[in-house]
């Protein structure tokens, strides 16, 4: 940050909530009470809690906010120096509600430290709201297995993380699992009585409503507000396990509005309101079982029986255009309510921010919500199949999130600036790290592609006319190319994606060298190929020193293992590679078998998605 952003204030002329947010952010940021140099702020409360103004005249920034989120972003606009002498800005944000939530559920939770940087961040953005998901991922009292070497906040973590929130003028609200989703636990024999399948809680028992009570108990003490996300998405086979055994079939749509209203009685108990995903009505109305099927047909009996003062969360992370979301928010209405959207801040499935579907999906849906006048907006940041992502570098997608959401025309010269002074990174790097998601070949799939086996490379390079040493070409350019950022560490680790890319370029190579060297019989080209073998190996061993680094750094350790084993036995197959290619120029052997298998394998997609998709053909993992 620059000199000239220095900001300061009169500690007397300002209220105490302002105070606290002021002292909060200051510990990071140039901002100082007492005479200064730099820019005094002057802060004015308006009684329109939807619009900010700021204008600069005579080193002084007059700030006229309606809460204290917006006398928070304010400063943030002051911070990065959008502002010139003399001028005024006003914003108006269309949402009450504009928020975040951060998945602590697959593997990865935030030290409480960290998130609290993110808080600041948030804050200065803009951001009024957020969201931690935790399937499991908390400590419940008197369930000793419940979160079971997760890495699991704590009751006090929980209470300190919604204090800091609350002085920077962000609601911490709960997000939780009340019944699919929660395999976390359910693995476990304590949890036998309450368990209907694999991954969903059994309706309709006195044990099931017990535990869920002693959740929502829980959340109403860890944090202030009164409203809590109790999830219940993608429950797909609901009722067809233990309850169906013992009570035999029942409407999907009546086990699930039967099983609300308990979890309503149990809420208003505690004196909160829920809000839950919607998919499931969507989908229980599809004759496919999809979310978004233009066919769907919910029945009026259901509708009827939905509680009332339930709130329903609309999730779309998929279209690109507004006029799906226009539909569906109204599909939402007629249901009877009003919902609140959740967007996508595109982190899964992905080792870094993927700013192209994030811009392409989120884009058209929030001009959606602001043409059909929904009022609250969520953006959320998943980490399914392990959390692999930089999920700092996310931090990007959440500063153009909230400039879509305050102005429907988002400058990339202010949303640069804004970048580089609350997050101290620069924005274009961000935008070519990116190119790590090269669409030919995608990264995640590629990496985690067994060397022997090749699932998804021999697919690509087979069906989808993908040229492997070109890829390779692409990834050895992109990793020289974030070479004179790898320094870079505030809003991601840019040696992290460097070391990435070149990992990636040198798998890419080896698998096409291989390949064409094993059809044609070639062994001096095979022998090229066991002589570039220790290459990867070293690569893989700097990947996951990487890896390690970023995880230690930002997250609790628990779950980490599973990058560790993943890395570890991939080493482990290219040194049986290694060996594989010793006996064949040895002559010991005749063939490899498993590249015999899948020289010309079959025709059709495999799965471009799961660790386990790829590292192996069988269903044993």
């Amino acid at each position: 940050m620059s000199k000239e952003n220095i900001l300061y204030y009169d500690e007397a002329a300002v209220s105490g909530e302002l105070k606290k947010m002021l002292e909060t952010l200051s510990s990071e940021y140039p901002l100082r009470s007492g005479k200064s140099k730099g820019i005094k702020l002057v802060f004015e409360k308006n009684t329109d809690k939807d619009t900010l103004s700021i204008s600069l005249e005579d080193g002084k920034a007059l700030i006229s906010y309606g809460t204290l989120s917006q006398a928070a972003r304010a400063v943030g606009t002051l911070l990065s120096g959008v502002l010139k002498k003399d001028e005024k800005l006003e914003e108006r944000l269309d949402f009450s509600t504009l928020g975040i939530m951060l998945d602590c559920s697959r593997n990865a939770v935030m030290t409480v430290e960290h998130f609290k940087k993110w808080l600041r961040r948030l804050a200065l953005f803009g951001y009024n709201m957020a969201m931690l998901y935790t399937e499991d991922t908390y400590e419940l009292q008197g369930e000793e297995f419940f979160g079971y070497l997760r890495g699991s906040y704590t009751a006090e973590e929980l209470k300190s993380i919604d204090e800091y929130a609350s002085n920077l003028g962000i609601e911490m609200i709960p997000c939780i699992q009340t019944l699919g989703h929660l395999a976390q636990i359910l693995k476990w024999p304590a949890f036998k009585d309450v368990k209907d399948t694999e991954s969903v809680l059994y309706a309709g028992k006195k044990e099931t409503y017990e535990l869920i009570e002693k959740m929502i108990s829980h959340w109403s003490t860890c944090f202030k507000s009164r409203r809590v996300h109790i999830g219940m998405d993608e429950a797909h086979d609901m009722g067809r396990g233990k309850y169906m055994d013992n009570s035999g079939y029942k409407r999907g749509f009546d086990i699930f509005n039967d099983h609300l209203a308990e979890l309503m009685k149990i809420c208003g108990k505690y004196g909160v309101k829920p809000m839950i995903w919607s998919d499931m009505y969507f989908r229980m109305g599809s004759k496919t079982g999809g979310y978004y099927d233009k066919e769907c047909r919910i029945p009026e009996d259901v509708k009827n029986s939905i509680p009332k003062k339930a709130e329903l969360v609309y999730w779309d992370y998929y279209h690109d255009n507004k006029e799906f979301y226009n539909e569906w928010i109204k599909r939402h209405r007629d249901l009877g309510f009003e919902p609140l959207m959740a967007s996508g801040i595109w982190t899964w499935k992905q080792f870094w921010y993927n700013s192209d579907l994030t811009e392409k999906n989120a884009g058209p849906c929030i001009e959606a919500c602001r043409e059909e006048g929904i009022k609250e907006l969520i953006f959320t940041l998943w980490g399914d199949d392990g959390a692999y992502c930089d999920f700092d570098s996310s931090l990007a997608g959440i500063a153009y999130s909230a400039e879509k959401s305050y102005s429907a025309d988002v400058s990339e010269k202010v949303l640069e600036k804004k970048f580089s002074a609350i997050c101290g990174s620069d924005y274009k790097a961000h935008r070519l790290a990116g190119n790590i998601h090269n669409p030919s070949l995608l990264p995640v799939p590629a990496l985690w592609d067994d060397p022997l086996l090749g699932i998804y490379m021999n697919n690509r390079r087979a069906h989808n006319d993908v040229s492997l040493s070109k890829i390779a070409d692409y990834y050895y350019s992109l990793s020289e190319s974030l070479e004179k950022y790898s320094d870079e560490n505030a809003a991601g680790n840019f040696r992290h994606i460097m070391i990435l890319s070149k990992t990636l370029a040198v798998k890419t190579e080896i698998a096409d060298w291989l390949y064409k060297a094993y059809a044609g019989k070639d062994k001096k080209s095979l022998k090229a190929v066991r002589e570039h073998i220790p290459d990867m190996l070293e690569m893989l061993e700097k990947l996951s020193k990487s890896f390690r680094g970023i995880w230690m750094a930002r997250n609790k350790p628990f779950g980490f293992e599973v990058l560790q084993i993943r890395l570890a036995g991939l080493s482990a197959r290219y040194r049986e590679l290694e060996r594989r290619l010793d006996d064949l120029l040895k002559k010991h052997i005749d063939s490899i078998p498993e590249l015999d298998a899948n020289l010309n394998p079959p025709k059709g997609d495999v799965p471009a998605g799961n660790y386990k998709s790829h590292a192996t053909a069988s269903s044993i993992l």
